[in-house]
Formats: C-alpha cells, sequence, structure tokens
C-alpha cells in the first residue's frame, strides 16, 4: 500500500472515516488486492500523522463494512471476496458427490474478465446490447459460433442456426414446435432425464429403443417407427447420457437411412458433442434437412452462460423463431456477444483444452480406483456408466451410498416409465472440486461396491 499518498484533512467528517474513505476507494480500484497486508497501526499513524488510536478506528471501521480483516497476532488485510450466497451449491461440503454432470472446476476468471472488461470498454457497442435484438440473434454473433464449431467439425449454417437458452432449451423449443400432445417420440432405451421431464410436461410418449454397446440400433429403430409412427427420435449420438456409448460413422449412417425411409425427423441432442478431442461428424452433417441439432456452450466454456444453439431444416425456422419470441423475445445479445469474444480472442480453444485434459486426468485416476468393476467412460466425458456387481441390487447400492453421504445417480432416472431399470449407477467424475476429492469420492463407492462399511443394525 502507498501511503505516502494519503492526506486527511480537518472538518466536519472524522479522520478516521476519512481514512476509512480511502480504504474503501483503494480496495474497490484494485490498487489494493485481496489477501494483502496492510500496514501496522503505527506504520500507517506515522506516515499520515494521526494517532495510532485514529487508525485503529479506522480499520475497524473498514472491517465493519467488509472491507477488511483483522488476524490475531498477524495484522490486518484486505479480504477476499466470498462466493456469492446464491450460487449453486454444487461441492457441498456435507456430501462426496459423483451425481451432478456439470463441468469439472476450472478457473475461467481470467478469460472471463478480459472479454467482459473488453465489452465494456466500448460504450456505444455496450449500449447496443441492451436494446431489443431480433429473435435470430445478431448475425456476427451467429457467423463467429459456426466458424468456431465448423473448426471442431460441426458444419451448420450461420444464416441459419439459433441461439437458444442452453441445450435444454433448445430440445424443449424443438419438441413445443414440432410435436403435438399424444405424439410419439423414440428415444434411447436409457436416456436423458430432461427429455422424460419434458415428454411427460407436453403430453408425449416416450418410446424406449433398444441399444448396444454403441448406442441405438437401427434395426430397432425401424421396428419401433413401424409400430409408433412416431414425429420424432431423440437421440444422443456422441457420450450418450447415461451410458457414454457413442455411434461409429457406420452406424450413423445406417440409422440416417431407416430415419429417412420412414420420414422421421432426427433430434441430435449434441452437447457433449464437443468435448472428445476426435469423434465422429454429427448426424446434421449427413442430413441438415432430416436433423434438428441442438448444442450448447455450458459443458465447454461456462455453464453460467446458458447459451446453446439449435439448426432445424429450413422448413421449421420460422416456427422456431416464434417460439423463441413467445418464450423470451430474444436471446440475450450480452450473452451471445460474450460468447463470440470468447471465440475470436482464442479463449474458447483454450477452455475446452483445459477441460478436455482435466477429465483425462481424472478418468485415468478413476480407471485406477474402480479397477475389476465394469465402467464404462469416454475419456473427455464427464460421466461413466457403472454396471453393478451381481450380488448387489440396486437398491442396496443407493442405500449404502446414502449412508455414506455419497451421490450418485440410479439407472432408474434414466428408464422411461412402465419399463424396468438396469442394476446400474452413472457416476460424474467432473463433479467433485478437484481430484483429491474425487478420489475419496470413489474410495466411498468401493466400499458400497465391495459391500463393506456400515449398515443398518436394525429397521422397519
Amino acid at each position: 500500500m502507498t501511503i505516502a499518498e494519503i492526506s486527511l484533512t480537518k472538518g466536519e467528517t472524522p479522520l478516521y472515516r476519512q481514512l476509512a474513505d480511502v480504504l474503501a476507494e483503494r480496495i474497490g480500484s484494485g490498487e489494493l488486492a485481496p489477501g494483502e497486508r496492510l500496514p501496522t497501526h503505527r506504520a500507517l499513524a506515522d506516515a499520515v500523522g494521526v494517532t495510532i488510536g485514529t487508525v485503529t478506528r479506522a480499520y475497524a471501521e473498514a472491517e465493519r463494512r467488509g472491507l477488511v480483516e483483522a488476524r490475531v497476532g498477524a495484522g490486518t488485510y484486505v479480504r477476499r471476496p466470498e462466493s456469492p450466497s446464491w450460487s449453486f451449491e454444487q461441492h457441498d461440503k456435507n456430501t462426496r458427490t459423483l451425481g451432478y454432470n456439470i463441468p469439472p472446476a476450472i478457473d475461467r476468471s481470467e478469460v472471463l474478465q478480459r472479454a467482459l472488461q473488453q465489452l465494456a470498454g466500448h460504450g456505444p457497442t455496450l449500449n447496443q446490447l441492451m436494446l431489443y435484438q431480433s429473435p435470430e440473434g445478431i448475425g456476427e454473433h451467429r457467423h463467429s459460433l459456426a466458424g468456431w464449431l465448423a473448426s471442431l467439425g460441426v458444419e451448420l449454417d450461420p444464416e441459419h442456426l439459433l441461439f437458444t437458452s442452453g441445450a435444454q432449451h433448445g430440445v424443449q423449443l424443438a419438441l413445443q414446435t414440432l410435436c403435438r400432445p399424444g405424439d410419439n417420440v423414440l428415444c434411447e432405451r436409457l436416456t436423458y432425464p430432461g427429455l422424460l421431464s419434458l415428454a411427460r410436461q407436453q403430453h408425449l410418449h416416450a418410446r424406449p429403443v433398444e441399444m448396444d454397446e454403441e448406442g441405438l440400433l437401427p434395426e430397432a429403430v425401424d421396428a419401433a417407427c413401424r409400430q409408433h409412427h412416431p414425429r420424432l427420435l431423440y437421440v444422443t449420438p456422441t457420450i450418450q447420457n447415461p451410458t457414454t456409448a457413442t455411434m461409429s460413422d457406420a452406424r450413423r449412417d445406417a440409422l440416417i437411412t431407416v430415419c429417412r425411409e420412414h420420414g422421421v425427423l432426427v433430434l441430435e441432442d449434441d452437447v457433449h458433442g464437443l468435448l472428445p478431442r476426435q469423434h465422429p461428424a454429427p448426424l446434421v452433417n449427413r442430413d441438415p434437412e432430416g436433423v434438428i441439432h441442438v448444442g450448447g456452450l455450458g459443458k465447454t466454456l461456462a455453464p453460467g452462460l446458458r447459451l446453446g444453439y439449435l439448426q432445424a431444416p429450413r422448413v421449421y425456422r420460422e416456427a422456431l423463431v416464434a417460439g423463441i419470441q413467445n418464450h423470451s423475445w430474444m436471446i440475450s445479445p450480452l450473452l451471445t456477444a460474450l460468447a463470440a469474444l470468447l471465440i475470436e480472442q482464442g479463449a474458447a480453444d483454450r477452455l475446452l483444452q483445459t477441460v478436455q485434459s482435466e477429465m483425462t486426468a481424472r478418468w485415468e485416476r478413476a480407471a485406477q480406483c474402480l479397477s475389476g468393476y465394469r465402467l464404462r467412460f469416454h475419456p473427455q466425458g464427464f460421466h461413466g456408466w457403472l454396471e453393478l456387481p451381481d450380488e448387489l441390487p440396486l437398491s442396496e447400492c443407493l442405500i449404502q451410498a446414502r449412508a455414506r453421504g455419497l451421490d450418485v445417480k440410479s439407472a432408474e432416472l434414466f428408464t422411461p416409465p412402465g419399463y424396468p431399470a438396469p442394476p446400474a449407477i452413472r457416476i460424474a467424475a467432473s463433479a467433485p472440486a478437484s481430484v483429491a476429492e474425487l478420489e475419496q469420492s470413489l474410495g466411498l463407492l468401493r466400499e458400497v461396491l465391495a459391500g463393506s462399511g456400515p449398515r443398518d443394525a436394525f429397521t422397519l
């Protein structure tokens, strides 16, 4: 802290309050950084020309305002900001979580700060972003996104794609626009719970289709189309949720062929599609007029962006634009501008690579911890699929996990109503706050799988 530049004047405002105001100003400007140690009471008093008592009262006033904190025997320090109380508590100190399918905890602060500072530094642009825009989104931002996706192997038309408030919103928008109550929607035998929830909400019938280790079986899709005459097929071809199945090029070609033969639209949920370092081209590349492609930036850049994208056959675009307008008029142009800046600055690539490296390291550790068990995962994916030992029923596994404060997701969550759930659980290696916490959670899971540890001695 530069104390020579502090000057106080005698007047109506007490000296200690003036000094506290100076501290507040310099902390707010960043001149005094979080965690920085302030001068001793005597040193600051001598430099400013006030009594030690004045400095003591000034530090006390600054502490009352939440600006500094006094540590017994160690001095006074600029207080570090706490996590906002309104933030989602994804790392509960009382629970070892392998449940949430969320991005790993990485530090995005520097790249976000740089992009936001650039946005804030040009007043006219910022003002323009605060005005109403077309539901179609700003063309420049669509071009930035389409260019970045093309570099990752996803071919979308910048004049045709639309922004959404996350991938989940894209799925909702597609179902709401293209389906009517009572329609049949084909889905994987084990599928994303968000799809099942939306189907219930919109009074649609989710019809499960059998899978193998690659995902949907084309012959099973063919049979289901003949039986149910579906409006569309919902599918996640890359890192399927929950099984992690990823379709080969041949399987994708076969699936598109079957759906074309039956005139069935494909709703491709590609929310995990950007995570693999190498992956087959998405279904939309094969048939842009037969596929509704939905993706998002939450898994790759930052979930707080709540920014996704959608491209559908051209005949449905006008109806989808109207759907966006009915939901929220537009997707926040400030968020699309931020995403475009992250792409243009190269930060999007760096964030994606950081996530890929983090997950590769986590799964290497998880594979070691769960050696000997039937675990399926993708090296850059967030979740894995664990088949339980034959002697461990699913219900008992969940009871024992809860007894240890361990959060895992039951196969029941991913099973359409009226169908049996397999003895398996989904675990998210991305959910723990660190690799060390991941190892602790996996250690508890091994106890559950081995059938050791706490059991209820008596129950009614």
